[in-house]
C-alpha cells in the first residue's frame, strides 16, 4: 500500500495541522509558540517530529513504517495474551478482524494519532493480561510500568485518553490483593502516566505562559451545545452566549467556553439529554452512507469502499442514500452494539481473569463514547478504543454462534 501511496501516506482529518505543526518545531524548536501546537495537543507532532529530521523527502514512509509495525505488534501481543486464557478461541479471530479491519489497519499509513493510540491500547492491556497470568499475587513493576508508558504515550497524542488510563490503572488495581501492593502498582503507574501530560503543559508554560494541554477542548464542545446544535457538524454549531469568552488569552477564553458550554447543559437538561441521544448515534455510525456523521472524510477505506466507488448514477445513489441504505446502516449500528454488549457481559460471567478483560476492554470503550457525548458525536473519535470494541465484537459473535449451535 505504501509502495502505491503517493509519497508513502495519507493525510488525516487533521493532517494538514500536525504537519504545520511539525514546521513550528523545525524552525523553532520544542517550545516553538505556533499556534498548532498548543491549540492542539502537540504530543503526536512531537513524536513525528524526528522522522522529518532523519530524511523530510521520505518522512510519510517513516512514519508509516513506524506506526504499522507498531499496530501490527500490539494487535500479535495482545491476542498472545488472549490465547493463554480460558477464551483462547478469540485470539485467532480477533487477530485477523483487528488486523484487517481496513479503516484501523489503513489508518497506520495515515498523519493521525488515531491508529497508534489504538495500538498503544492494545499494548497497555495486554501487558495487564500478561501481568494477571504470570504474576497473579504480586504484579511485576517491570510490567506494570511498559503498561503505564504505553497508555502514557497515547495521552500524549490525545489528552482525553487520560480518563481511560486512570480508569484502566484503577480497575487492574482493584483486582490486587493486599493495600500496600494496590497503592504500589497505583503509584507507578500514575506517576509514569502523568508524565506525559505535564511536559505537554511545562511546554506550553514556556512557549505560550498558558499551564494547559491544550486549547480547542471549549470549541469542541461548542459544536455540541446550543438551540440551533444537532450535536454534530451537521447543523448550526455557534455556541451559547458566552461574554466570559469575549477576551482574554486563548487559553482563558478556552477554558471559558467549557464553563458556558456545561452550564447550558445543566440549565438545558431536555435538549443536552437529546443532544446526548445523537451525538452517541453519530459516534457510532458507519463511515459511509445516509446515517455516516464525522470527520472520516479522508479514510483510507473509503478510497477503495465498493459501495462507495460503485455510485456511478442517480440510481446507485438513491439505492445506497436511500431507504435501503437508510436500513443497512441502522442494521450496522444495531448490529455492532448488539454484538459488543454481549461480548462484554459473556466475559464479565465468567469471572476470574476473563472478567478484568471484560473490565480493561469495556472500560475505554465505554468512556470513549461517553466523552463523545459530553463534547460531540463524530466516529473518528471512536477508533482509538476500536482495536478493543472488535475484540468485544468477536467475543460477541463467538456466544451467539455458541448459543445457536447448542440450540441446534
Amino acid at each position: 500500500v505504501m509502495a502505491n501511496t503517493a509519497k508513502g501516506g495519507w493525510l488525516g482529518a487533521d493532517g494538514e495541522n500536525y504537519l504545520t505543526a511539525v514546521d513550528g518545531l523545525r524552525a523553532d524548536g520544542f517550545f516553538s509558540e505556533a499556534r498548532n501546537l498548543h491549540y492542539w495537543p502537540a504530543g503526536y507532532s512531537i513524536f513525528i517530529w524526528p522522522l522529518t529530521l532523519i530524511s523530510l523527502s521520505n518522512f510519510l514512509y517513516l512514519m508509516s513504517l513506524i506506526q504499522s509495525l507498531l499496530f501490527a505488534y500490539a494487535t500479535y501481543f495482545f491476542t498472545k495474551q488472549i490465547s493463554k486464557t480460558r477464551v483462547a478461541t478469540l485470539a485467532v479471530a480477533a487477530s485477523i478482524v483487528i488486523s484487517f479491519n481496513p479503516t484501523l489497519s489503513l489508518g497506520s499509513n495515515v498523519v493521525g494519532y488515531e491508529t497508534p493510540a489504538a495500538a498503544l491500547l492494545l499494548l497497555s492491556i495486554g501487558l495487564l493480561i500478561k501481568d494477571k497470568l504470570e504474576n497473579p499475587v504480586n504484579p511485576s513493576v517491570k510490567i506494570a510500568s511498559l503498561s503505564a508508558l504505553a497508555i502514557g504515550t497515547s495521552c500524549f497524542f490525545q489528552p482525553r485518553n487520560l480518563l481511560f488510563a486512570v480508569a484502566i490503572a484503577a480497575i487492574y488495581a482493584s483486582s490486587i490483593s493486599g493495600r500496600k501492593v494496590q497503592a504500589k502498582f497505583a503509584a507507578v503507574s500514575l506517576a509514569l502516566i502523568m508524565v506525559f501530560p505535564i511536559i505537554l503543559v511545562s511546554r506550553n508554560m514556556e512557549a505560550i505562559g498558558s499551564a494547559t494541554i491544550s486549547t480547542n477542548l471549549g470549541t469542541t464542545m461548542f459544536i455540541g451545545v446550543g438551540d440551533g446544535a444537532t450535536g454534530g457538524y451537521n447543523g448550526k454549531y455557534n455556541g451559547v452566549p458566552c461574554p466570559a469568552a469575549e477576551k482574554g488569552t486563548e487559553a482563558e477564553i478556552d477554558s471559558a467556553k467549557v464553563k458556558c458550554a456545561l452550564l447550558w447543559n445543566l440549565q438545558n437538561t431536555g435538549k443536552a439529554i437529546t443532544h446526548a441521544a445523537k451525538k452517541s448515534i453519530f459516534y457510532w455510525s458507519p463511515w459511509f452512507g445516509p446515517e455516516a456523521n464525522g470527520t472520516m472524510a479522508r479514510n483510507p477505506w473509503l478510497k477503495i469502499n465498493p459501495v462507495k466507488s460503485g455510485i456511478k448514477t442517480q440510481q446507485n445513489y438513491d439505492a445506497v442514500y436511500g431507504p435501503i441504505g437508510k436500513l443497512v446502516s441502522w442494521l450496522w449500528l444495531i448490529g455492532q452494539s448488539a454484538l459488543l454488549s454481549s461480548g462484554l457481559v459473556w466475559l464479565w460471567k465468567m469471572g476470574g481473569t476473563e472478567r478484568l478483560i471484560s473490565k480493561l476492554a469495556g472500560a475505554p470503550v465505554l468512556l470513549g463514547w461517553l466523552i463523545s457525548m459530553g463534547t460531540i458525536g463524530d466516529h473518528r473519535f471512536r477508533i482509538p478504543q476500536m482495536g478493543l470494541s472488535l475484540f468485544l465484537q468477536v467475543a460477541g459473535f463467538i456466544f451467539w454462534k455458541r448459543k445457536f449451535t447448542k440450540a441446534l
